[in-house]
């Protein structure tokens, strides 16, 4: 598909998918009514058993999809060791998702808050899919990291999280013990217990993505693993600064008064 549809196509093909095209910003305009809906939702019925309600159906919601999504990916007709274990960060995250939003626990909400609009927001930006709205891949991809920002933005604009320097700082810590176990997995563990080549998962395997990304303009693996790195905290620290800013300023009114 290129990215300038012709006049007589049409907006979504069945089986292509393409960043940068009109399907996509439709798609990426629905999640995103979404997102902003549940969260004025959630506000209006803090308090009353509605949001209960309301943040139930989401954790029920996504945990039903995301282990139908392990199954259905490790079927036989679907397996690929490559891409078919539950080890990107975006399945990861997609299982805090529900920990998060049930336990509302701080550290849960906050690694939840700098893995979803920290680092999967990128998904809405340059999605990696090709395949249009007749496959379950399709499907698979944009729910899921529905799934996940919408949570993201669900423990900050509803349930009240506040992120820190210190949630900042044990976030990126956690990321990089994962990281790094990714990194061992990517390279000795799936291959050795699958007899296949080296995976790619997080992005860091010596492989290249089907989809172009801002992933293929950082070099040659294995050095893009430290850009790839510093783009992650890069954007994990944005991600704080406007809470930080807030906080900077309210500590100043404070003092005013």
């Amino acid at each position: 598909m290129n990215a300038t549809l012709a006049p007589s196509a049409p907006i979504f093909s069945p089986t292509q998918f393409a960043a940068f095209t009109a399907a996509h910003a439709v798609v990426a305009a629905v999640c995103l009514t979404l997102i902003v809906g549940s969260a004025v939702l959630g506000r209006r019925w803090l308090g009353t058993p509605r949001e209960t309600r309301l943040r139930f159906a989401w954790i029920w919601f996504t945990i039903v999809w995301q282990a139908f999504a392990v199954v259905w990916f490790v079927l036989p007709s679907n397996f690929d060791p490559h891409v078919s274990l539950p080890l990107h960060l975006c399945d990861l995250a997609a299982w805090l998702a529900p920990l998060a939003l049930w336990t509302k626990r701080r550290f849960p909400m906050a690694l939840l808050y700098f893995w979803g609009v920290g680092l999967s927001t990128q998904a809405f930006f340059t999605p990696v899919l090709r395949q249009g709205y007749a496959t379950m891949e399709f499907w698979m991809f944009w729910v899921g990291h529905l799934q996940i920002v919408g949570s993201a933005v669900y423990v900050v604009a509803v349930l009240g999280l506040r992120p820190d320097w210190k949630d900042l700082t044990r976030s990126i810590a956690v990321s990089a013990v994962v990281l790094g176990l990714i990194i061992l997995s990517n390279q000795m563990i799936i291959p050795g217990i699958c007899g296949c080549e080296p995976s790619n998962y997080w992005y860091v395997g010596n492989l290249d993505t089907d989809a172009r990304t801002i992933i293929d303009s950082l070099g040659p693996w294995p050095w893009r693993i430290g850009w790839i790195v510093l783009l992650g905290v890069t954007a994990m620290t944005l991600a704080w600064i406007p809470w930080a800013v807030a906080g900077a300023v309210k500590r100043k009114r404070a003092a005013t008064r």
